[in-house]
């Protein structure tokens, strides 16, 4: 996956919740995404803070801004 050109004109209409958890952005399912995807919806997303965590806190970074 080419991360560079994937998430270009992200916004957080592509970010895909149900139920209160994360699913989706754009098309890709969460649990395919790595950490450097994660990274670069973050900062498409201009969420801070979440340069040197885990994936798993990228997740919960986008759960709780979302909210």
């Amino acid at each position: 996956m080419d991360i560079n050109n994937i998430f270009d004109d992200l916004t957080w209409h592509d970010v895909v919740f149900k139920h209160g958890a994360l699913k989706a952005i754009q098309e890709y399912p969460v649990k395919d995404l790595k950490h450097k995807d994660l990274s670069a919806v973050c900062s498409w997303l201009k969420i801070k803070g979440v340069k040197n965590t885990l994936k798993e806190s990228m997740l919960e970074k986008l759960v709780s801004i979302y909210k």
